[in-house]
């Protein structure tokens, strides 16, 4: 307990030095009271505050957002399907989103609005026909959840080629998706986190209500039933505001990987399987992990910028191989398949 308090009181604190830092640190670092001055005094002939109001500003809002979403819809996922490599990222979920944002663009010339509607569809198809094909292979015989993770990966390489096939079909749009597609926070997005921001907040605000029954889900749905819980319903409305998070996100700044993968399991050994603790945990954890890969994106290889996608992509992986190797092909792991 002891152990929990002291993580879920320091998440916040290392979530605000991140910040901080993503702020001041670039070419040219900027004190704390140039920060201070650009947002409650803007300077408008200050260029310093101008960087810090209109760049580094709101990539930071769109890190922030996108890691909270994404790690808490991870954490959802992984309870619910019962399998340490679920996230919005393998259960076709961001690659749903990414290719009806673009299919939307390129056929139908869809406005901000209407491409954040596109998102959320995507996100709900992906999401569904990888439970098709889980149910068509067997799902049900299956208590680890491992068909739905191999149907994840299979639909996702499928939507995201069909999303490259729309992109090559036009080479004078493709420009202006093909950073996007492989996930770039960048300042001139803005505008989308402004106009969907509140679906992540009211998706995250629904799993708040619903961690005392997702926790009770974690011990059987039968066990949770006879504790009141009513999980034909829990679960596919937990389900639902995972999607719709996730899907927002994607729709802001295009696929973000791994984040809702690797952030439950670094949150769970102090927050615990509790979601009163692991779902706030998650999200100041995912926002500081995301805004730090956004500054490394940013600053680490100047004179260039990588798309923070990339760089989550990279460091996701290794971490991924990490949890393969922990849950299913260490010794412990075999004994219990």
């Amino acid at each position: 307990m002891t152990r929990r308090l002291a993580f879920l009181s320091s998440a916040p604190f290392l979530l605000a030095l991140v910040f901080l830092a993503s702020l001041s640190l670039g070419g040219g670092s900027l004190h704390f009271r140039d920060m201070v001055q650009a947002l409650v005094a803007f300077d408008a002939g200050n260029y310093d505050q101008a960087v810090i109001l209109y760049q580094r500003l709101p990539r930071a809002l769109i890190a922030i957002y996108v890691g909270a979403t994404m790690a808490c819809g991870g954490a959802v996922l992984q309870g619910l399907v019962r399998n340490p490599l679920a996230s919005p990222s393998t259960l076709g979920i961001n690659a749903g989103a990414c290719l009806f944002v673009v299919a939307g663009a390129f056929l139908f010339d869809l406005d901000i609005a209407s491409l954040g509607l596109a998102a959320l569809a995507g996100a709900f198809s992906g999401f569904l026909l990888c439970l098709v094909i889980a149910r068509l292979a067997g799902r049900t015989n299956d208590p680890r959840g491992l068909s739905l993770i191999l149907s994840g990966a299979l639909v996702s390489m499928l939507l995201l080629g069909l999303t490259n096939a729309f992109l090559l079909s036009d080479p004078v749009r493709r420009s202006a998706f093909l950073s996007w597609v492989t996930g770039n926070i960048n300042h001139v997005y803005i505008d989308r986190l402004y106009a969907f921001w509140w679906i992540g907040a009211a998706a995250i605000g629904i799993l708040a209500i619903l961690a005392r029954p997702l926790t009770l889900i974690l011990l059987g749905a039968e066990k949770a039933a006879s504790a009141g819980v009513n999980v034909a319903i829990v679960t596919p409305l937990a389900l639902a505001a995972t999607v719709l998070a996730a899907g927002s996100a994607v729709a802001i700044c295009g696929p973000i990987g791994f984040v809702g993968l690797i952030v439950p399991h670094i949150v769970r050994p102090f927050a615990g399987n509790n979601f009163a603790f692991l779902l706030p945990a998650c999200a100041f954890t995912g926002a500081s992990v995301c805004l730090l890969a956004d500054l490394l994106a940013r600053e680490a290889f100047q004179p260039y910028v990588l798309n923070t996608g990339l760089l989550m992509d990279l460091l996701g992986g290794l971490v991924f191989v990490v949890i393969v190797k922990r849950f299913y092909l260490s010794p412990a792991a075999r004994r219990e398949a």
